[in-house]
């Protein structure tokens, strides 16, 4: 008997007789599943079980070793190395100019890969990987064209897109979405580490629910990240809201210590939550690219001191600036003087 089949048993018999895994037999589960020789109804029935009874964190941690058991990683001759974990469903309120967050870190020395898909259910929202191939990135990169851009120090950014550094977790993206609810999944595929600097990892992840960062931080240290800055970002992003302070978390060896985010102490003032569409009350690529490069030409406004807060907190974090206000006045300096939107332009 299968250990899917195993696992099933013990998680899908009620809410009184359902039993947790051990992070063994639930690595083993969904060994099998990534593995994609299972049958997808038994592998939904898995994964909707244990979202109703509720995941523990064995269960998760469990899993989510088996994702990376599954992973090719390749090393990167940078010291150090931000993963930005944005939701890869996207967003629909909020124009996610996040995605250029990568650049203005690769601009302030601090080599950055974002990772994602090109859509995802339930929410269908705009991706990165929609924003940057709107002006030509390359969305396409296999892991080892991504490692080689973190390792030129004239671009130092990448995006990766989950069909090329995790092909056994795109290939479940259907699934997913005929099962309508998130599966852990949706948590879990964030946190891979497909590339690996020679000294620190670090990742920058959004939350909305309050379980959650106790969560991310036991599995970031499990799968090796130096730190991880959880943020109660607008739409679960890694962007908190700008006209007020918001809850983020920083964690080390598993322990998640909660903080506050202030904007002022950012030298940030405005009134706006985050960055609206303008033209038309749809979130659409065209118009977030529009928005961000106008930013990262050193336009004023909502993006730009979203894109100052974004990077601002991570070299903070990162521990490249010792104060959050010289954080912020040290990105500043690179939007008007160009460099930002060079470290753009040079993947077009």
């Amino acid at each position: 008997m299968s250990a899917l089949t195993e696992a099933i048993k013990k998680v899908a018999t009620g809410p009184h007789l359902s039993k947790d895994l051990s992070s063994e037999e639930a690595k083993a589960a969904m060994s099998e599943v990534s593995a994609g020789d299972v049958d997808p109804v038994q592998a939904a029935i898995f994964f909707i079980s244990l979202r109703i009874k509720r995941e523990t964190q064995d269960e998760n941690l469990g899993n989510n070793q088996a994702l990376q058991d599954g992973l090719v990683q390749y090393s990167a001759n940078v010291e150090q190395l931000l993963l930005i974990s944005d939701p890869f469903n996207g967003f629909n309120r909020h124009c996610p100019v996040h995605a250029f967050l990568p650049a203005v870190l690769a601009a302030s020395a601090l080599p950055t890969l974002s990772q994602g898909v090109g859509e995802m259910g339930p929410k269908f929202g705009v991706t990165h990987l929609q924003v940057l191939s709107s002006p030509g990135v390359d969305v396409e990169l296999s892991t080892v064209q991504a490692r080689d851009q973190i390792n030129d120090a004239e671009l130092g950014w990448a995006y990766l897109d989950q069909a090329q550094a995790t092909p056994a977790l795109f290939a479940l993206q259907d699934l997913c979405t005929r099962m309508i609810k998130r599966p852990s999944l949706a948590t879990l595929k964030k946190m891979v580490m497909p590339i690996k600097p020679s000294s620190k990892t670090y990742i920058q992840i959004g939350f909305l629910q309050k379980a959650y960062p106790s969560v991310l931080a036991e599995m970031a240290y499990a799968v090796g990240f130096t730190s991880a800055l959880i943020i109660r970002g607008n739409e679960g992003g890694v962007l908190p809201t700008l006209h007020e302070p918001a809850n983020f978390f920083q964690a080390k060896s598993g322990e998640a210590s909660s903080c506050v985010l202030n904007p002022a102490n950012f030298g940030l003032s405005q009134t706006a939550r985050g960055v609206l569409p303008i033209q038309i009350e749809e979130v659409t690529p065209a118009e977030t690219v529009d928005i961000g490069l106008q930013a990262l030409s050193g336009q004023f406004g909502p993006a730009f001191d979203s894109l100052v807060y974004g990077a601002a907190i991570g070299l903070w974090h990162c521990g490249l600036q010792n104060s959050q206000q010289g954080a912020a006045d040290h990105v500043r300096q690179f939007y008007q003087s160009g460099r930002a939107k060079a470290f753009f332009e040079r993947t077009l």
